[in-house]
């Protein structure tokens, strides 16, 4: 199987803009992304929206969020400094999460007013990131590398496979063996 990559197109501007969110650096953000088409901002705001859900998904364990987790979470985002210094409130990051990245709505029927919507899906979804990478020494563009690589592999998988990726996650060993019901372990088994 074939994964297709992220168009650069939108990649690249998606990242330099969470970079930018990050380091609180909100003009230079915007001004990159005034520069874009309207398609380029359209592709960038679904990334925004799928990775929060992701961390928000990898963050409870793989387990669908339920609202104390998504409430906990919203309160981690605005505890950096540059979170402090844009103001970022944790009712805005709750919304986000649980209404646009999980529940799939418009972000600008969620955040408001419009011009604000775009800006906080970076910051949002930038201050995700630097919460809940794995570890202190992971950056948060290695956290996003991982996250675009599954996205990219999810987007090609059939839905067929979600069962069985469920139940693996779940219950990664069986009595049988570590892999499989059946004792297998992978290609060349017998």
């Amino acid at each position: 199987m074939t994964i297709p990559r992220l168009s650069p197109d939108v990649e690249k501007p998606f990242r330099d803009a969470l970079g930018h969110a990050i380091r609180n650096e909100i003009d230079k953000m915007e001004q990159g992304l005034l520069r874009l088409t309207d398609e380029q901002i359209v592709g960038c705001l679904s990334l925004c929206a799928a990775v929060a859900g992701y961390v928000a998904i990898d963050a409870c364990g793989r387990q669908w969020p339920i609202d104390k987790n998504l409430r906990g979470m919203a309160e981690r985002t605005t505890k950096s400094d540059n979170a402090q210094a844009f103001g970022l409130k944790a009712e805005d990051s709750y919304a986000y999460m649980k209404r646009v990245a999980l529940g799939g709505e418009m972000v600008n029927a969620v955040l408001s007013p419009i011009e604000d919507a775009g800006t906080l899906s970076f910051v949002i979804t930038g201050f995700l990131l630097v919460a809940f990478r794995a570890t202190a020494e992971e950056h948060w563009w290695q956290y996003l590398d991982r996250i675009e690589e599954a996205w990219e592999a999810a987007l090609v998988t059939d839905l067929d496979l979600l069962p069985a990726l469920m139940l693996r996650a779940r219950r990664p060993t069986s009595p049988a063996g570590p892999e499989s019901p059946s004792g297998a372990t992978g290609a060349g088994s017998s």
